[in-house]
């Protein structure tokens, strides 16, 4: 779900592929060396996030990424 709050607000966000690569980067891996099992914009607590899950070999690993400046808010491993 996109958000709707102004028509402009969706070209603010970092997009997907860079949420991915800040994910990786916090791992300090490589997309090669991951499968990725959810990468989507959602609202938490009241601001866009990218909601991004993946693996590597036998580790799991789960973070949201503020959907504007890339920060990452949660991380779990």
């Amino acid at each position: 779900m996109m958000p709707s709050t102004d028509k402009d607000s969706s070209d603010k966000y970092i997009g997907e592929a860079k949420a991915k690569e800040k994910a990786l980067n916090r791992a300090g891996l490589t997309a090669s060396q991951v499968t990725f099992t959810k990468a989507k914009l959602d609202r938490e607590d009241g601001r866009w996030v990218y909601e991004i899950k993946f693996y590597s070999g036998s580790k799991k690993y789960e973070c949201e990424i503020d959907a504007l400046n890339g920060t990452v808010i949660d991380w779990e491993m």
